[in-house]
């Protein structure tokens, strides 16, 4: 996954008419910000993690002064893409499930002398069905095998979702073992929370980081609402490609946009190269280019559709 915004409103243009009474978009804008982003799930889901036997082993590499990432043998910046890699091993799916203490343990090894991806995916889909099929998760909050391999935030936003109920399945058994956590593996990644402002840069960046989680979260309750129009079929599908266009490209770069900015939070100041992230992800800024050309058309078509869409 390659980490590499959109524009505010311009000074001095006319406010744009929405058909929003003043007082709702008052109060859109001053809602609270979101408590938990990717970012601090995957942190949190570590050292949860770290708590079940025999996933020391996946863990390893943060014992090392520079974890490595298996892509590009670069340092891991986040723990998304840690756990990414992680999950695509297979086997490490496996180890989790078998701390459900199930009465068929999932193999947790694979032959070496063997086609390698081939297996890894077969241990995914063992994995898989092995929730299905003994209740621990529902179908609907399952991740296919395809979405764990994809380079899509939105895919693997299932994938943790997933995980995190078998975890949270293992922690309500008394199932994990929080003896076992001798050192925090989220200390590599510290959380990206700050604490109240001691100057103008701390409150800058404290602003910063709130609106880029609350951006990403207003996205994501629009990708959401976009998944039911076409599950109820409230719309023709084809209303809902004019509505929605490359939403769910904006949501998945805005997603890696605040990892970007979220990793840079939690480094010293001294270390934090936050102009880095945009530089580094300048050509993913032109998902906003087919967002802006369809903007009038969909609005007319939202129009249209206004009863059905309430």
């Amino acid at each position: 996954m390659e980490l590499s915004r959109r524009a505010g409103p311009a000074v001095g243009l006319p406010a744009m008419e929405t058909g929003i009474p003043t007082q709702n978009v008052e109060s859109i804008l001053n809602r609270t910000t979101p408590s938990i982003s990717i970012y601090q799930t995957s942190v949190n889901l570590l050292d949860k993690l770290a708590c079940i036997d025999g996933f020391e082993t996946y863990l390893a590499s943060l014992l090392e002064d520079s974890p490595r990432d298996t892509k590009n043998g670069a340092p891991y910046l986040n723990p998304i893409q840690l756990l990414w890699d992680t999950f695509r091993q297979g086997t490490s799916l496996c180890v989790i499930y078998n701390a459900l203490q199930p009465l068929e343990p999932l193999s947790t090894t694979l032959d070496e002398t063997q086609n390698i991806l081939k297996q890894r995916k077969d241990r995914v889909y063992r994995f898989v069905k092995a929730c299905k099929e003994n209740h621990i998760v529902r179908d609907e909050d399952l991740f296919t095998i395809s979405e764990l391999f994809k380079d899509d935030t939105n895919s693997f936003v299932r994938v943790l979702k997933t995980i995190e109920i078998v975890v949270d399945t293992i922690q309500s058994r008394g199932l994990l073992d929080v003896t076992r956590l001798v050192e925090k593996p989220s200390a590599r990644f510290a959380e990206a929370q700050l604490g109240p402002p001691q100057d103008h840069r701390e409150r800058v960046v404290k602003e910063f980081i709130e609106t880029e989680r609350r951006y990403v979260h207003d996205l994501e309750l629009l990708q959401g609402y976009m998944d039911e129009l076409q599950k109820k079929n409230i719309i023709p599908n084809e209303s809902v490609r004019y509505i929605f266009a490359n939403l769910n490209s904006m949501v998945d770069f805005q997603r890696r946009f605040l990892i970007g900015v979220e990793a840079n939070v939690s480094q010293p100041p001294e270390d934090q190269h936050f102009g880095a992230v945009f530089v580094n992800m300048k050509e993913g800024f032109m998902v906003y280019e087919p967002y802006c050309a369809n903007y009038t058309r969909a609005s007319k078509l939202c129009i249209a559709e206004e009863e059905s869409l309430k």
